[in-house]
């Protein structure tokens, strides 16, 4: 899926979280620690087919994905007005979901992973001042490496007027 064009945010851009091997170096981004009790953006439901799934298939059973947006106060105010501030972080949260042979329930499965972008200009300079991160299942060792990461990056470059971000910001 890194190399396929980028669909909608972090995860889709550096997607999935199996395609790189951790690199050491002052690009790290730590786990998004508490992540699930920052404000919740929105879902986004895939099929088994989806390319989130080109590394190890859904198979029984998993019968899709979901996918749950989180962003903490920094970026919340940046999503308000369009400027992240270092320290905003935004981090999605990849499932398997398991339906029912009709289709009409789901649940849960186990987590497939976890994709990071935290914003410090100095840091991440080299890449809008955002860097990237991706977890795979519930490791919290950056399955990234600098090309990944750079991949991330390029993908977000055509959001470049909205900070490099694909999420809007809706108030329900």
């Amino acid at each position: 899926m890194m190399h396929k064009p980028c669909l909608v945010l972090l995860t889709l851009c550096c997607g999935p979280f199996f395609f790189a091997h951790a690199d050491s170096g002052d690009s790290s981004v730590p786990f998004p620690e508490g992540y699930r009790k920052w404000a919740f953006l929105h879902a986004t439901v895939f099929g088994p087919k989806n390319g989130l799934f080109n590394k190890r298939p859904c198979e029984k059973p998993c019968t899709g994905g979901i996918m749950y947006f989180y962003a903490n106060e920094k970026a919340m105010e940046g999503l308000r007005t369009g400027t992240f501030a270092d320290g905003a972080i935004i981090a999605d949260e990849f499932l398997e979901t398991y339906g029912s042979e009709d289709g009409n329930t789901a649940a849960e499965g186990p987590r497939r992973g976890v994709g990071v972008m935290v914003k410090d200009r100095k840091r991440y300079a080299t890449t809008g001042g955002w860097g990237f991160a991706s977890y795979n299942g519930d490791s919290k060792v950056d399955a990234l490496n600098a090309e990944a990461k750079n991949a991330c990056f390029q993908c977000h470059v055509p959001k470049k007027d909205r900070d490099y971000v694909f999420t809007v910001y809706k108030e329900r």
